[in-house]
């Protein structure tokens, strides 16, 4: 694949764009590595939220990788005073073995353990390279989250670009070994693509898989059964046609389920077509149990309330606690004591939140002239 090195020209500090009292997910400084769009992400995942949305940019099948973000983040954490954790990345995949957007990954990671900002890093890559930047293993405000979206037969169809199953797993292993907390993100589980493979033994292979998780070191799952921005099949480059061309080919009877167990839902904060509320309950309710019996915990990524599929005591989706940092002498940051970086659930009430600041309690997204 060709690449090019471009500048980032708009700043890079935003939050997710979630301002519905259902929120779930925490307040953070969301880092892309490269833009939105199939043409930056070398995994071509039948099933991905990045490559359907309508500011998903097209360059002709030459990945674009944002050239000097670091420097570009570090001039903007010189106007705060106040920084949130930090996601990278969420339009794609930061760990493509890519070794330009490796570099600018590093090199991103390496000012944010400098800084002292808390970050975490989602990828069904191979995030292995971190453990050569001097510090990361070590380096405690951080987690990283491995993609696994089912059983090694299931993860084959729905990402056979991406690392396999076996490196997924190897590279959670190898990680925890070091020291670096990990999280495993079930998402999306297909149920139908589950029942399509294994049939009846379909929840005795899940119960493997979650023995496996809990073996290769994970501490906490995170899942969602899937959203889709439609269920037109006459598309067949969509992500439901794809999917359901996967499940069909499979079993006939299991893509019809698949059709209509999907329905159009606007009461979460992940609205578009959402497996059937009760089938989705349920399953996240049996998922809890299975994780929680193997010594993790367990939540549910947008799709449920907050609490209702959830283990007890988590401090957010994610399973691992984080907070805003605010500027230190010198120019570092340390985090702010009580903050969850949950600001819209943990300090609603508050005239005095731990970070001084009533403007952030809010499910919207923070805006810079908060943080400055």
């Amino acid at each position: 694949m060709r690449v090019a090195l471009v500048p980032r020209k708009s700043p890079t500090l935003h939050d997710f764009a979630y301002d519905a009292p259902s929120r779930k997910c925490p307040h953070v400084w969301v880092i892309n590595v490269t833009p939105p769009g199939a043409d930056h992400c070398t995994h071509r995942c039948i099933y991905c939220y990045a490559r359907e949305p309508i500011y998903a940019r097209r360059t002709q099948g030459v990945m674009h990788v944002y050239s000097d973000l670091a420097g570009k983040v570090e001039r903007e954490l010189d106007g705060l005073s106040l920084a949130p954790p930090v996601s990278i990345s969420n339009v794609t995949d930061p760990c493509q073995n890519i070794p330009e957007l490796r570099a600018e990954v590093s090199r991103l990671i390496s000012l944010l353990i400098r800084k002292g900002l808390f970050f975490f890093i989602t990828t069904k890559g191979d995030p292995g390279f971190l453990l050569d930047l001097e510090g990361f293993a070590r380096y405690p405000r951080k987690f990283v989250s491995i993609t696994i979206e089912g059983t090694r037969e299931m993860v084959r169809l729905l990402s056979p670009r991406a690392a396999s199953f076996d490196i997924r797993l190897a590279t959670a292993r190898r990680l925890s070994s070091a020291g670096v907390s990990l999280n495993i993100r079930l998402d999306p589980f297909l149920l139908h693509l589950a029942r399509a493979l294994h049939g009846r033994e379909w929840e005795e292979e899940l119960r493997i898989l979650f023995h496996v998780f809990a073996d290769s070191g994970a501490r906490h799952v995170i899942s969602s059964t899937g959203r889709f921005w439609n269920k037109s099949l006459r598309d067949p480059a969509s992500a439901w046609a794809k999917v359901h061309r996967v499940v069909g080919s499979l079993s006939a009877s299991e893509a019809a389920c698949m059709h209509r167990d999907y329905i159009y839902d606007k009461s979460a904060t992940s609205r578009g077509y959402l497996l059937r509320r009760d089938l989705r309950l349920a399953l996240h309710l049996r998922f809890r149990e299975i994780a929680q019996e193997h010594g993790m915990t367990y939540a549910v990524c947008q799709e449920l309330p907050f609490g209702e599929g959830d283990s007890q005591g988590i401090p957010h989706c994610e399973g691992f606690p984080m907070s805003f940092s605010e500027k230190i002498f010198g120019g570092g940051f340390a985090p702010i004591r009580g903050c969850t970086a949950y600001c819209h659930r943990d300090c609603i009430g508050l005239e005095r939140p731990p970070c001084g600041r009533p403007s952030l309690v809010k499910p919207g997204p923070f805006r810079r002239r908060e943080l400055i």
